[in-house]
């Protein structure tokens, strides 16, 4: 038995679901890109009340400050974290435009705005009702696990009330990448997984957990499809070689084979029966060229007659 047509179509579904959220985030990508090459910097008091907001601090009352000292510090800040990047060097002379210049260039970008926090986090796109809203980026801050991370931890998609909400994709600084649904800031719905190891799973989320049918693909060519749980592989599922063939298909619990289930090896070898933690054990049926050879019970991975194994028992002779 080899990968089925149902496969092959349930894989492409999903797949042609991760490919439309990909498209619709180039064009948001642009604007991204376009504001911070122009240094299209939010007011430093809008994000301040943006920022108090997220930490739950009530914000209404707030008078919006209009200090020049403050200002001046703020484009100088802007000035000395930009040139340290060559790529936004030529922002430096966008910092010294007018309000209404700066207002200006929001509006062509779409109101599309860099919101830069105290705590070194970033946050790239709109507000509502001052909420981030729309399709965004939020880049987190380097944390003390990710000194030596080549990438930022980042979410470029949609958000609905200052939370992640819709589809989008999801860069952790190890490598990992996901992309898929999102619901109250975790994943949700349909989701790819890419693993920094090479791994990789394509299929249903829950809560920010692997839950409902998917597929996982090793780096060395091995798939499992069928049902997760908590993450792990749990209910009925089939475990394909690289070559497409069948090595197990029967019931999973917590990652392990477990239940009923039949293992294969070649052509002309497998087991049918009761698997506990990823061994053979209880009743069990071996085959060799479609002939039962043993039919009994098993025990740790082993065929066992009087609670002896074979090995235990041509030992006596």
């Amino acid at each position: 038995m080899s990968l089925s047509k149902n496969y092959v179509e349930l894989y492409n579904n999903y797949i042609n679901e991760i490919d439309e959220i990909k498209k619709s985030l180039k064009i948001f990508k642009t604007k991204k890109k376009n504001a911070l090459k122009k240094g299209i910097f939010a007011p430093d008091e809008e994000v301040k009340i943006l920022e108090k907001q997220m930490m739950g601090i009530k914000t209404d009352g707030i008078k919006k400050e209009a200090n020049k000292k403050a200002d001046e510090e703020y484009i100088e800040l802007k000035k000395e974290e930009i040139i340290k990047n060559e790529n936004l060097a030529d922002v430096l002379s966008i910092l010294e435009e007018t309000e209404e210049e700066k207002k200006k260039d929001a509006i062509d970008n779409d109101m599309v705005q860099v919101y830069k926090f105290s705590n070194g986090d970033m946050y790239i796109g709109r507000l509502l009702d001052g909420k981030m809203t729309g399709i965004g980026s939020y880049i987190f801050a380097p944390g003390e696990d990710d000194e030596d991370a080549k990438i930022n931890t980042e979410y470029i998609g949609q958000f609905s009330n200052g939370v992640r909400e819709g589809k989008g994709t999801f860069t952790f600084s190890n490598g990992n990448e996901y992309i898929g649904g999102f619901s109250t800031n975790k994943s949700n719905g349909i989701g790819q997984m890419k693993y920094a190891n090479g791994d990789e799973y394509l299929g249903n989320w829950i809560n920010g957990k692997k839950d409902g049918l998917g597929i996982y693909t090793w780096d060395n060519g091995y798939i499992y499809i069928g049902e997760f749980k908590d993450s792990n592989m749990d209910g009925a599922g089939s475990c394909f070689n690289s070559k497409g063939e069948l090595v197990y298909d029967g019931e999973w619990k917590k990652g392990l084979i477990h239940g009923m289930g039949r293992y294969i090896w070649g052509k002309n070898k497998w087991y049918e029966g009761e698997f506990q933690q990823g061994e053979k054990h209880g009743l069990g049926v071996f085959y060799l060229n479609g002939e039962p050879l043993y039919n009994g019970t098993w025990k740790f991975d082993k065929p066992s007659i009087f609670d002896k194994s074979f090995d235990d028992i041509f030992a006596e002779f």
